[in-house]
């Protein structure tokens, strides 16, 4: 007999679609605990609070953003045009089938965050966000060099900035899709962003 999700796990997959859909500040645990029918005192023994829990989700959403697009960045075997476009095309296929035309969950909790300064919680989100960031934009940035070495991407920008704008470019569109509530955006802006990189 197979063994079904523990309440672990139950947390994790409630608090993950709530935070997204409703949004970090609005969800309670009270509301994780009624949707995922998992005990107060079940809770509390994973997560001592919900801003760990939160912490737990956003580890939860870059492991499979990991699996699903920013690995597409590291083969190192692939050509690089082709390894970008794989990554895009991650992206534009995790929009239609998971995300539901939400816009990016990092970019999303990101926004919600207070910008008042001695705000404990919402500096300890900024920062494993910013890991998370940078994490992307440093796997952009190997490939984009990968691809000015090779001599198939534009070398007139220094690399780290290129980057940069290349994971910004994306961040507006995912929040175009979001706003617009289908793929449309990303599926006409990431082919141009790839058409800009390129030589001749």
């Amino acid at each position: 007999m197979c063994k079904g999700p523990g309440s672990r796990e139950k947390i994790l997959s409630c608090a993950r679609d709530l935070f997204y859909i409703v949004g970090y500040q609005t969800t309670s645990v009270d509301d994780i605990l009624r949707i995922s029918g998992v005990a107060k005192s079940n809770f509390y023994y994973h997560f001592r609070t919900k801003d760990d829990l939160a912490i737990a989700v956003l580890e939860l959403q870059m492991a499979e953003f990991e699996r699903t697009a920013v690995q597409a960045l590291a083969d190192g075997v692939t050509d690089p045009r082709e390894r970008l476009e794989a990554f895009c095309a991650a992206i534009i296929r995790a929009q239609a089938e998971i995300h539901r035309m939400g816009g990016c969950p990092f970019g999303n909790f990101a926004a919600a965050l207070s910008i008042h300064e001695g705000d404990a919680s919402a500096e300890r989100f900024r920062a494993v966000l910013c890991g998370v960031f940078d994490q992307i934009q440093c796997r952009l940035e190997a490939c984009l060099q990968a691809g000015i070495e090779s001599g198939v991407f534009r070398s007139d920008v220094p690399t780290e900035e290129l980057a940069a704008t290349v994971l910004g470019a994306i961040e507006g569109l995912l929040l175009m899709t979001r706003t617009q509530r289908c793929t449309t955006p990303l599926a006409r802006g990431l082919p141009a962003l790839q058409l800009m990189l390129r030589v001749g």
